[in-house]
């Protein structure tokens, strides 16, 4: 029973340590309860409590999926709850299988039972990040993103390498508890990791590789440029009403005149802020462009969009898009999102899961976009992610490894209502700065709307629910991370050397297990 209790709390910290409780130095402490429940268990016990603090925790952590499906995709709350178990415990079982390698790696030679433990967490975030068309959602690190001494590390290491010390210094208190024969050697080890990752940016990371992807409008590295952000903060209930289209636009209208009383040279809306198919509306599109000419900036809007069918066979392709639009009402560009929410934006395996439609009206209309679009302005090169694609680290990496000097989230966050999950996502907005030195501009339609500069500092928020104007400067950077250069090649590090570890433990116990007949049949000769 105790290790069921040391298991819960285990949960119960990991819940504390992410926003909104947001106290993130329990993350370093959060795992030592379930790493001592699992002290001399066999790997299918501690799978098992694994899995019960895991369970506890994202059944807390992501309950704002139950609003969104009962407030506004007309699920009953009996079915919203039932998935909300059922996607906690697919990420619990992540959790569980993080524990059932520890309490077997606990068997191996010091300082394998320290290290390789924490490589394994990773491989099994990384795991998490693409599985299933990935979901990274609050993952370990973004604990530390207001971490100041800790965040540098994303630079190199990308979250992951946050993620990777925060499971070592658990590890290294676990063992110290529970009586370590290694104890200062422990510490010297954990200790010496640390350092060598949060010196790593120093020496890997120091920003001095120019982006060659192509010329810019923009003249100089670092320039500075006046941008705005605006939170129209309008009902999501009555978001797709026609009636209120007209209200919408005019809403977005005057905040936006509000905010070009500072002169930004680029004002941002949020995703789907335009409620109709942007370009297919004429009139509704005109007073758009007409609001660009009267701002004086350009104007990045979110819309759905539409490509009509390419034959008689072939259906109306339907896009989650953001447009750019010049001081003189012209359509630039446009940018169509590439990673869709499954069960949100389209449902996976259809075939089976046909009944999806009829619990929530209009989900599975959307289709991802294949380009990974860099808008250029006379003030820099920006690309822009909707909604969770900024949860995607090497997604938001290849943006600005093909020339973006700044980064823009547009979102729509109304679908949580007043959940922990505005705050979590920003905090995962976050670091998608700090890994590749980028400020980032976040305009969300009912907040958290922010500016974030490229060490990870926010420097202005929204209140969420409210109508906000934000104008800030930023910094056009024209650098590379090791990060953007290289990638995850610290979780790719850290897979290989579990996948060695485990080839080489499967190794010896064979060779060992071939052995013992040998030694039977030649004491029998005797």
């Amino acid at each position: 029973m105790m290790s069921v209790f040391l298991a819960a709390l285990s949960g119960g910290l990991l819940i504390l340590a992410f926003p909104t409780p947001d106290l993130g130095w329990l993350a370093f402490v959060a795992l030592v309860p379930l790493l001592l429940a699992i002290r001399g268990r066999t790997p299918v016990r501690a799978f098992y409590l694994g899995t019960c603090a895991g369970l506890l925790f994202y059944l807390v952590s992501v309950s704002w999926v139950t609003n969104s499906m009962t407030a506004y995709g007309g699920v009953p709350f009996a079915l919203s709850a039932l998935a909300l178990l059922v996607l906690a415990a697919y990420l619990a079982l992540y959790l569980g299988l993080f524990a059932m390698g520890a309490a077997w790696m606990a068997r191996m030679p010091w300082p394998l039972n320290l290290l390789a433990p924490s490589a394994l967490w990773i491989g099994l975030e990384y795991l998490r990040t693409y599985a299933l068309t990935g979901l990274p959602w609050i993952l370990l690190g973004y604990t530390q993103y207001r971490n100041s001494a800790l965040l540098p590390i994303a630079s190199v290491a990308g979250v992951y390498g946050l993620s990777f010390i925060v499971v070592l210094i658990n590890i290294a208190l676990a063992q110290l508890a529970g009586g370590a024969p290694n104890r200062l050697h422990t510490i010297g080890v954990a200790g010496a990791v640390a350092l060598i990752l949060v010196w790593s940016p120093r020496l890997l990371s120091p920003a001095s590789t120019t982006l060659s992807a192509g010329p810019s409008l923009s003249e100089n590295s670092g320039q500075r440029l006046s941008v705005a952000v605006v939170q129209g903060n309008i009902d999501q209930a009555v978001k797709w009403d026609q009636a209120m289209q007209a209200a919408t636009i005019e809403q977005y209208r005057r905040l936006s005149l509000e905010a070009a009383k500072e002169a930004p040279a680029l004002i941002v809306w949020p995703e789907t802020a335009v409620p109709f198919f942007f370009r297919y509306e004429p009139a509704l599109m005109g007073r758009v462009l007409d609001i660009a000419a009267e701002t004086g900036s350009y104007l990045l809007v979110g819309s759905p969009d539409a490509e009509p069918p390419a034959g008689a066979d072939t259906p109306t392709r339907y896009r989650n898009s953001a447009f750019l639009i010049s001081p003189r009402r012209e359509l630039l560009n446009k940018y169509d999102k590439i990673h869709m929410v499954p069960f949100g934006e389209y449902v996976p395996l259809k075939s089976i899961l046909f009944f999806v439609n009829k619990l929530a009206y209009g989900i599975g209309d959307f289709e991802g976009g294949q380009t990974y679009t860099v808008f250029d302005t006379p003030g820099g090169r920006f690309s822009a992610t909707i909604c969770y694609e900024v949860i995607f680290p090497d997604q938001v990496r290849r943006y600005v490894k093909d020339g973006a000097e700044f980064l823009v989230n547009m979102t729509n966050d109304a679908w949580f209502g007043r959940s922990a999950a505005p705050a979590q996502h920003l905090a995962m907005a976050v670091l998608r700065a700090v890994e590749n030195r980028r400020y980032l501009i976040r305009a969300a339609n009912t907040g958290i709307s922010a500016i974030v500069d490229s060490s990870g500092r926010i420097l202005r928020t929204s209140d969420i629910f409210v109508p906000a104007v934000i104008v800030d400067q930023i910094h056009v950077e024209r650098t590379q991370t090791f990060y953007t250069r290289y990638g995850d090649l610290f979780a790719w590090i850290c897979v290989i050397f579990i996948a060695a570890v485990f080839i080489a433990t499967w190794a010896r116990s064979t060779v060992r297990m071939a052995s013992v007949p040998a030694a039977t049949s030649q004491r029998r000769m005797r």
